[in-house]
C-alpha cells in the first residue's frame, strides 16, 4: 500500500486543466476586441439572454478524481505523519453534487454563490505506523478514516467589458472550506495487555479570499461558453495557504427553465494551520468533468 504520491501537481506547477478557463478568457478578449472594431458582426439571438436575465440557477453533479494529503500534529506540537487519504483509503472517482446561483442586480453589476459538499467513509489495515494528532497507530491496525468537505462561496462580479454577446468581469468574494478528518482504531492498551478504542480529530474553517475573472460568451443562438479563473494566497497569523478554483463549461439554453451544460472544474487548495482545533498541514485537489441542469429568469 503506497501511503505518498511523488508525482503530485503542486500549486505551484503546470497543469493543464488549471489554466484552460485563462486560455479561454483570452479568446474572449480577443473576440471583444474583434467586436469593438466591426469584425464580428452579431445576429439577433433567440432564446434566453444570459447576459440581461437577473437570475441563473445551476445543479451539477460531478465524476470527481481526488487528491488529498493530510497532517494532524500532536498538541505538543510534535509533527504526525503525511499521509495521502486516497491512496491510504482507496480513494478514486466518486460522484458529488455543487449549487450555483447568481443575481444580476444592475447592469454590470452581479452576486453570486456556491456550494459544494464532499464526505466519505473507508476503513483499511495500514503497514507502517502513523503518528496522528496525540494517537499512534501501530503497523497493521485496521483504521476507519472519515473526512467532510463543505465549500462555500459568496463573490461580486464587475463586468469591466460588454459587447452585445460577449462579457468579461473581475470578481472579488471568499471561499470558507470547512474541513473535518478522524482516524480510528482498536491498539493495544498500555503495557502490551488488553486493548482500546483509539481516535484523533481536527477539524477547521478556512476562510480565504478570492480575486479573478470570469467570462460569458454566446457563441451561437442559444449556445454559450461560461470559463472563470480564481486565485488567491495569504499568509496571516495561524493560516498560510493558497487557492485556485477553474472552471470552464459549454452551456445550451434553448428556453428559460431547460438549460443543459458540459463542463470541468479543478480546485486546489494548500494550507497550513496552528489553531487549537486543527494544526497541522491539508492539501486537497479536486478536478473532473460536470453535466448540469441551468435556468436563467
Amino acid at each position: 500500500m503506497s501511503w505518498s504520491n511523488p508525482t503530485r501537481s503542486r500549486l505551484g506547477g503546470w497543469h493543464l486543466g488549471r489554466w484552460l478557463p485563462a486560455l479561454f478568457l483570452s479568446a474572449f478578449a480577443m473576440s471583444a476586441s474583434a467586436q469593438g472594431t466591426g469584425v464580428m458582426v452579431s445576429a439577433s439571438s433567440p432564446g434566453p439572454n444570459l447576459l440581461k436575465d437577473p437570475f441563473t440557477l445551476g445543479l451539477g453533479t460531478y465524476i470527481l478524481n481526488s487528491d488529498t494529503t493530510l497532517r494532524l500534529d500532536a498538541s505538543n506540537a510534535e509533527t504526525g505523519t503525511d499521509l495521502n487519504w486516497d491512496n491510504a483509503f482507496g480513494g478514486g472517482d466518486l460522484t458529488r453534487f455543487r449549487f450555483e446561483g447568481a443575481w444580476r442586480f444592475a447592469e454590470r453589476h452581479k452576486a453570486r454563490a456556491m456550494w459544494f459538499d464532499f464526505s466519505r467513509t473507508k476503513t483499511r489495515t495500514v503497514d507502517r505506523e502513523i503518528e496522528w494528532g496525540d494517537e499512534v497507530f501501530p503497523v497493521s491496525t485496521e483504521l476507519t478514516g472519515k473526512t467532510r468537505f463543505s465549500i462555500y462561496e459568496l463573490a461580486y462580479e464587475y463586468a469591466f467589458l460588454q459587447r452585445e454577446d460577449l462579457e468579461l468581469a473581475g470578481t472579488a468574494g471568499i471561499h470558507l472550506t470547512q474541513f473535518k478528518a478522524e482516524l480510528s482504531g482498536t491498539v493495544t492498551g498500555g503495557g502490551g495487555s488488553g486493548t482500546r478504542e483509539a481516535s484523533d480529530s481536527g477539524k477547521l474553517n478556512a476562510p480565504l479570499p478570492v480575486l479573478g475573472v470570469h467570462g460569458l460568451w454566446r457563441i451561437h443562438r442559444n449556445f454559450w461558453l461560461d470559463a472563470a479563473v480564481q486565485y488567491f494566497s495569504l499568509k496571516y497569523d495561524v493560516y498560510d495557504g493558497s487557492i485556485i478554483d477553474t472552471r470552464i463549461a459549454f452551456l445550451w439554453q434553448p428556453q428559460k427553465w431547460v438549460g443543459v451544460g458540459l463542463g470541468y472544474n479543478r480546485f486546489d487548495l494548500d494550507l497550513e494551520l496552528d489553531d487549537n482545533d486543527f494544526r497541522g498541514k491539508l492539501e486537497w485537489v479536486y478536478d473532473g468533468p460536470m453535466i448540469f441542469y441551468n435556468v436563467s429568469f
